[in-house]
């Protein structure tokens, strides 16, 4: 949480913070989504997509995690690497390289939290050797395995059944804030970008201890833009999204720890809680891509992240037991709203509050080396047991 001095500009864009929260929280919104299948036609998922007139764009991120794309960026460009293919992307560009020859696309390509978004009918243009697109216009179908060496493409038979199951692969750690943007500070002498910063460390040797990659959006002191933790995130292809963040609040005696979901907000409290951790966009130079959030996509943005809500509700719980039992801190249990740095993620995301800098209670758990190391202890057992969770499900 930030308490910064906001200019005119910035408490304009703070309020439309605040009512696009609140919109969220009063009204009501169904998911426009389009159909990914196997080759064998079998559902994988369902990825959002956004208008723009007639033209629908989906998110690259999320098409790329089923399809098994690796991604590289090259100065402005994005290198998509699939089977058989090498395609070139670049935001507001109109045209895509596709194995050294160039696809132009009825409307430009564009970024939103940390994901290209792409028109649907030219998918299978762009990823000719594993994208096929339906008839009837609400589906793709991933090809497999496709080889287009000789200049033609052959799909591959099906691909036998992966009889090990689905495994947890990697956990991308985010200590909130960093560098200019300092966080709260209250009743400890460390701003709260440290205290993220050292319960990270500590949450990643945890991990490592019990055989759980892990990635870190920063190690150091630095500075990194909201948007910019996500598109990490999706480019490290995550599996589990974990944004470490302390709070504050002028009456001492409110503690505890809470966890946060990508959700519609239910609580005047927590849309202002999502407000100030937003708040950090002014400090960003592109601050202005936020400006252009208009309603419509705020809304299909959170639609994005909608069918990983089920296992970020689960993860929550699971870690705030873990706080007050493994801990011994108090717990506020597990609330909702706005947070772009949980937007976009393509993987189960939370954002969770470590407890409060103000309450005295909490100070002495965070305070100390001894404490922050519990609670990083409890955030890694969570994520064994969602790990164990997760893989069971998938068998």
């Amino acid at each position: 949480m930030t308490s910064t001095r906001k200019s005119g500009k910035s408490c304009a864009r703070a309020a439309a913070l605040v009512a696009l929260c609140f919109l969220l929280a009063t009204q009501g919104f169904a998911a426009q989504t389009i159909l990914l299948t196997d080759l064998a036609g079998t559902p994988v998922a369902r990825l959002p997509f956004m208008n723009r007139g007639e033209i629908r764009i989906i998110p690259l991120s999320m098409l790329g995690k089923y399809a098994g794309f690796e991604f590289t960026n090259e100065k402005q460009r994005q290198k998509v690497v699939s089977p058989g293919c090498i395609t070139y992307l670049e935001p507001k560009n109109s045209f895509g390289e596709v194995n050294g020859s160039f696809v132009q696309l009825p409307v430009p390509v564009e970024t939103w939290d940390g994901s290209l978004w792409l028109p649907y009918d030219h998918l299978d243009d762009l990823f000719p050797t594993t994208v096929e697109l339906s008839e009837t216009g609400d589906v793709i179908r991933l090809l497999g395995i496709a080889d287009s060496t000789d200049g033609v493409v052959k799909p591959l038979e099906q691909p036998k059944p992966d009889t090990t199951g689905w495994k947890l692969g990697k956990v991308i750690i985010d200590p909130g804030h960093g560098g200019k943007d300092p966080g709260c500070r209250g009743l400890i002498d460390m701003d709260e970008k440290d205290i993220a910063l050292d319960i990270a460390r500590r949450l990643e040797s945890a991990l490592t201890a019990n055989g759980i990659p892990s990635v870190m959006t920063r190690r150091d002191d630095k500075f990194l833009t909201l948007s910019g933790r996500t598109r990490m995130a999706n480019a490290e292809a995550g599996d589990l999204f974990i944004s470490l963040h302390c709070n504050s609040y002028e009456d001492p005696t409110i503690g505890g720890a809470e966890c946060y979901i990508l959700k519609p907000a239910r609580s005047e409290r927590a849309i202002g809680v999502a407000a100030a951790e937003n708040r950090v966009v002014d400090l960003e130079r592109d601050s202005e891509q936020y400006e252009a959030l208009t309603e419509e996509n705020y809304i299909l943005l959170s639609m994005a992240t909608s069918q990983y809500l089920h296992d970020s509700e689960q993860w929550a719980e699971i870690v705030l037991n873990e706080l007050k039992n493994s801990a011994q801190m108090n717990t506020r249990g597990i609330d909702q709203a706005g947070f772009y740095v949980l937007m976009g993620a393509s993987m189960p995301a939370i954002l969770l509050e470590c407890g409060y800098v103000t309450n005295p209670d909490d100070v002495r758990i965070l305070g100390s080396e001894r404490g922050r190391q519990r609670v990083a202890d409890a955030v890694a057992m969570s994520i064994t047991q969602m790990k164990t969770e997760m893989e069971s499900a998938a068998r």
